[in-house]
């Protein structure tokens, strides 16, 4: 019960800065007039060809993310391409599902399947998102710094300097947690010790569940002492971020209507902003997403509203529903549900737990 009413808070709050943020949208005078007209038209006269190969990508990011995971985890086992695969799409598509809590789905289903420790994996996992942190401030940073100027008073000036500041924080804080990960995998025993000794308020057996998790935990970032799987790491994740910054900039380029005239770069910046608004993604409606879209579109690129109305759509159309397809194949391929995928998270964080 508690977890249930934590999660509809969860959704609550999300569905409320969601209005919030509409609510205002709706204040200006391009927004009382808004015309879905205009954005029907504008997604049913898209170009198929450039969807199509905004598909292709989207598919393509999938085995990309199951190469660079194998190599992540390569120094604890050689695992099956097939299995990381297969994880990173029910994990994906988990999260459309349930929320953000289903990406535990991905590092959950990989240990069951490849019997590796949890602990590891969910090791490999925060690798994982420290390299995508990375590219993607680094990728919005650049494109921003390319955009042209606002005024001084504008309100786009103000959205945009607020952008930048927090990429900058956020970048900064990415690139800090790099050191403290190689300091964690190449001292471990001494910094476990130090942490130990300030739990050492603590039972006996709970600290030994703790340093055992905590040695789990280094083992998952074993790519750091081999160049050779780190540097793989780093070329896989350049090209993830190439095909992801493509999907936006192929679906712009098959709508028109201004947004062909969207550069490459300009698209990490949209891409940028619809991370912003996962932090109040609604399962099943997505949501901050598409507003995030929107927003980037109309106050930074003067596209608008039932143009950029069009193409938020569009995009978490693209990116969504192939994963979700392929995500329910491969359940009924793998002869799971999405309450057994639920269910070997749960497992899995309880073991953890449990550990002696």
């Amino acid at each position: 019960m508690k977890k249930n009413l934590q999660r509809w808070l969860g959704w609550g709050g999300g569905v409320a800065l969601l209005g919030l943020i509409i609510y205002n949208l709706r204040g200006s005078p391009e927004w009382r007039h808004f015309d879905w007209e205009r954005t029907w038209t504008l997604l049913t006269h898209a170009r198929p060809g450039f969807l199509l190969a905004s598909l292709g990508a989207v598919y393509a990011t999938y085995w990309v993310r199951a190469y660079r995971w194998r190599a992540l985890v390569r120094p604890i086992k050689k695992v099956s391409l097939w299995i990381v695969f297969v994880g990173q799409v029910l994990g994906f598509s988990s999260v459309y599902l349930v929320g953000r809590a289903g990406e535990f789905v991905r590092p959950a289903y990989i240990a069951r399947q490849e019997r590796l420790p949890f602990t590891s994996m969910l090791a490999v996992w925060v690798l994982e998102r420290v390299y995508d942190s990375f590219f993607i401030f680094l990728l919005s940073s650049v494109a921003l710094s390319f955009l042209p100027p606002a005024p001084i008073a504008s309100h786009e000036s103000i959205l945009l300097n607020a952008m930048r500041r927090g990429g900058e924080v956020l970048l900064g804080l990415t690139v800090l947690m790099v050191p403290i990960l190689v300091l964690f995998r190449l001292r471990t025993e001494r910094v476990i010790a130090a942490i130990l000794k300030l739990l050492r308020t603590l039972p006996e057996h709970a600290r030994q569940r703790i340093g055992h998790g905590l040695r789990s935990f280094a083992d998952g970032l074993g790519v750091i002492r081999s160049w050779r799987d780190f540097g793989a790491s780093l070329g896989l994740s350049t090209i993830l971020w190439f095909l992801n910054t493509s999907v936006f900039w192929l679906v712009m380029r098959g709508l028109g209507s201004g947004l062909a005239e969207i550069s490459w770069l300009s698209s990490a910046v949209l891409m940028f902003c619809a991370s912003l608004g996962l932090m109040v993604q609604l399962p099943g409606i997505g949501g901050g997403y598409q507003v995030g879209i929107i927003l980037a579109l109309t106050e930074f690129f003067g596209v608008r509203a039932e143009i950029a109305t069009g193409g938020a759509i569009m995009i978490w159309l693209m990116i969504s529903v192939p994963c979700l397809a392929l995500g329910l194949a491969l359940l009924v391929h793998e002869g799971l549900n999405l309450k057994k995928l639920e269910a070997i998270a749960e497992e899995e964080g309880a073991a953890v737990r449990g550990m002696d």
